[in-house]
């Protein structure tokens, strides 16, 4: 009778390390899943308006992308003095994107007379500065 209480200690004891060891393995797995998921979500651009200024009908930008994504001209919008937001590629052809780290200036031809502040935003980055 001794013996076989000692040996269904046994078993139930090396059931729960089973179970323990199974959990483990699980938890593991759901962690690198996680972490996979988490590197495939796209980091949000960070891009400044340096300055801008405005004549002849034409407005001259100067951008700089300090973040690390790429900012489509597609997927930007610039407004001018709080008006109607307009899609920057639009009115910009010369290139279609803003590389990490690059600066550009960008020649937009718009009919703002005596423009005061204008605003760009791309895919939840903004900036925005007063005309020079």
């Amino acid at each position: 009778m001794g013996g076989s209480v000692s040996i269904a200690a046994l078993i139930v004891g090396t059931t729960l390390l089973g179970i323990f060891a199974l959990a483990s393995l699980s938890l593991s797995d759901s962690a690198r899943t996680a972490s996979d998921v988490l590197e495939e979500i796209p980091r949000e651009p960070d891009f400044r308006l340096l300055n801008a200024s405005s004549g002849g009908g034409l407005i001259h930008l100067n951008v700089t992308n300090v973040g690390v994504e790429t900012i489509s001209f597609e997927q930007a919008w610039f407004s001018v003095d709080g008006g109607t937001p307009l899609r920057l590629s639009d009115y910009h052809s010369i290139t279609t994107v803003l590389f990490p780290g690059e600066t550009i200036h960008l020649q937009i031809t718009h009919g703002a007379i005596s423009p005061s502040r204008i605003f760009v935003a791309s895919m939840g980055a903004q900036s925005g500065v007063a005309f020079s």
